[in-house]
């Protein structure tokens, strides 16, 4: 009698199912579980007369409920959101020291020249000259203070990168184990549904940190791929490690091979990102600005003069990689391009002064070669520290330097048969450099004739000017011309075929080597966290360069050094200091914006997956409840039947008997 046997297979199943819903009831608020069903079969029939009569029921299998595209989809999420996360997290710290506020590289910069402003106002106040100073000094330690917390930022991140690696090599071995287990499993006919469950959860954990894949290749093995399949975990475990190249780079790679994994997301895809890319690349705008500032700021401020006019000495702050090799590949911070310097050298006696012009070819000249072309200039002399690498220019005898590019008081006069004396003085601040040529309209005495005049050309030819020198005219008094520059005659006569020049300068420099040098500079340094003002002008700020002519009172070279405020440089991309640290601040602020909008979506797009997930594989107690009621009443009908069976039986044999 095949009754017994049905409904034994029955109360089997049922009981099966009954263990598959409680297991259900017990994980539903487990992380990653996926529900279980009991898939049932009918058993061969068996051939009993002419008929086909069933024979029970056995349990095919328990099938884990779970959407493949889903899951796959999922783990993408979880990968591009640990990404935007951690994007999000490295660069709200950027933004939070890029922030305009108290005490900020905004603040300073902006204190900074409206210091100066006041300064050039007020040349003669040596208190307004030290806040100046003061201002100064607190711009560059806002620029050392910003690197340094942004190179703490790298440190940290990188620490964090070694940690992260940890953590994934554990999942990766944890991870493998499982994989050998499930694949075990499967080989003694077993179902691995709760082994998978835990493998799949750490996989979640895994794409957290780097972008991975589970694939089945169906022969009873599971696999996780990662950084694009570049690796693969199967039953024997691999391992990452974060490694330091020579360029500065880091990147994460195979146990111990030097190719980098590319990998497409993940946390250690931001953090590698942000150590390679993003913090270099804020880093290094915040140190080009600093030695824009430095730069033009050294340069315009090493073409003036103290209050004390000329100087007897002035010694560079900065040096050269080597002293024999040509300036464009031995200059380490500014670069010198190649054009003329010239340096003005005063007889301190006379009070006569010239300026000369030395042509510097960066290209096949030294620092050595530029020292021997000063030094053979009448009154000046160039020496070397070859220990500092750095140049020290000095006035010969009774004479006196300085870089201001004033005109030659006391022109060349070849040409001038007359008694008078012609004399210029000011400071050319022209568009460009030009050469002025000096005629007259006949013969006369300054001061006395009538009619007589100086026509003024410049290297056109064009007249610039006419100045009265006769009845009129006072000898002596200086008449500006154009552009800064006056012109004064001596008592005397003047010929009608007299006449003199005059090389004006717009530039004393045009090779940008006296910043470069940090020969009379503002600043002195190279680098962030050595940047500050020269200690020579902390101690005595009466040596600030505040004149272009060397008269008292005159603050040319400071109002120059304020304009530099709304100077666009090709080193910024043409924009101004100011516009600069705002458009840096801006970007910061794009990529959190970007970054935040970015996880956001990630959020939303994952609650909408984790949705589709639940509605196939998330536990729903009611219905499980449902199908427990059902599977008791199966069952039950079962238990019923056999007791049924049993007194049929009972009474046959009685019949029997």
């Amino acid at each position: 009698m095949r009754a017994f046997e049905i409904g034994l297979s029955s109360l089997r199943a049922q009981q099966q199912t009954l263990s598959v819903l409680g297991n259900n009831l017990a994980n539903a608020a487990t992380p990653g579980y996926h529900r279980q069903r009991v898939e049932l079969n009918t058993r061969f029939p068996l051939r009993e007369d002419d008929h086909h009569v069933g024979t029970g029921v056995d349990v095919s299998r328990i099938a884990r409920l779970r959407n493949s595209a889903v899951e796959t989809a999922l783990l993408r999420n979880t990968s591009e959101a640990g990404t935007s996360q951690q994007t999000l997290e490295i660069n709200r710290q950027i933004e939070s020291l890029l922030t305009p506020g108290d005490a900020t590289i905004h603040e300073t910069l902006s204190n900074f020249f409206n210091r100066l402003e006041k300064a050039s106002n007020a040349p003669q106040d040596l208190t307004v000259r030290q806040e100046f100073i003061s201002s100064a000094d607190e711009l560059m330690s806002s620029f050392n203070t910003l690197d340094q917390k942004l190179a703490t930022l790298e440190r940290e991140v990188r620490l964090n990168v070694d940690d992260g690696v940890k953590d994934v090599n554990q999942l990766l071995n944890d991870i493998a184990g499982l994989n050998s287990l499930i694949f075990q499993t499967r080989a003694s006919s077993g179902e691995p549904n709760d082994l998978l469950d835990r493998r799949d959860a750490m996989v979640t954990k895994l794409t957290e940190w780097v972008d991975a894949d589970s694939v089945s290749p169906g022969d009873g093995r599971e696999q996780v791929l990662i950084a694009g399949g570049a690796v693969i975990v199967g039953n024997q475990s691999v391992a990452l490690r974060s490694r330091d190249y020579r360029n500065g780079t880091t990147e994460i790679t195979l146990n111990e091979l030097t190719t980098p994994l590319s990998l497409g997301s993940g946390k250690l895809k931001a953090m590698t990102s942000a150590l390679n890319e993003t913090i270099p690349s804020f880093r290094e705008r915040l140190r080009e600005m600093a030695r824009q500032i430095i730069r033009t700021v050294d340069q315009q401020h090493a073409q003036g003069m103290s209050d004390q006019g000329p100087y007897s000495v002035l010694l560079g702050t900065r040096g050269v990689l080597n002293l024999t090799v040509p300036l464009n590949s031995s200059v380490p911070e500014f670069p010198v391009n190649s054009g003329d310097l010239y340096v003005t050298v005063t007889e301190d006696a006379t009070g006569i002064r010239r300026t000369e012009k030395v042509s510097i070819d960066t290209s096949t000249e030294s620092l050595t070669d530029i020292a021997t072309k000063l030094t053979a200039l009448d009154g000046v002399v160039a020496t070397i520290d070859t220990v500092r690498r750095t140049l020290m220019i000095s006035a010969e005898g009774s004479y006196s330097i300085d870089f201001a590019g004033r005109p030659d008081n006391v022109p060349v006069l070849t040409s001038m048969t007359g008694t008078s004396r012609p004399e210029f003085s000011g400071h050319f601040h022209g568009d460009a450099p030009n050469d002025w040529s000096v005629t007259f309209s006949g013969a006369g005495t300054v001061g006395e004739t009538v009619g007589l005049t100086a026509t003024i050309r410049n290297s056109s030819g064009q007249v610039i000017a006419l100045q009265n020198i006769g009845a009129g005219y006072e000898a002596g008094v200086a008449v500006e011309i154009r552009d800064g520059v006056a012109l004064q005659f001596g008592s005397g006569t003047i010929n009608a075929a007299d006449t003199f020049s005059l090389k004006l300068t717009n530039n004393a420099d045009e090779t940008g080597i006296l910043s470069a040098l940090g020969i009379n500079s503002l600043f002195s340094g190279s680098e962030p966290g050595l940047f500050r003002v020269r200690e020579e002008l902390r101690r005595n700020p009466e040596r600030l360069a505040t004149s272009a002519t060397g008269q008292p009172g005159d603050a040319i070279n400071l109002a120059s050094m304020a304009k530099l405020r709304d100077l666009r440089l090709d080193g910024l991309s043409g924009r101004t200091f100011t516009e600069e640290i705002a458009d840096i601040t801006a970007e910061s602020g794009l990529i959190v914006q970007a970054a935040d909008s970015r996880s956001t979506q990630l959020e939303n797009y994952q609650s909408r997956l984790q949705a589709d997930r639940d509605a196939l594989s998330g536990v729903d107690i009611n219905e499980e409840m449902l199908l427990m009621m059902q599977g008791q009443r199966a069952y039950q009908a079962a238990a019923r039947f056999i007791s049924v069976a049993d007194q049929m039986l009972e009474e046959l044999f009685t019949i029997a008997r």
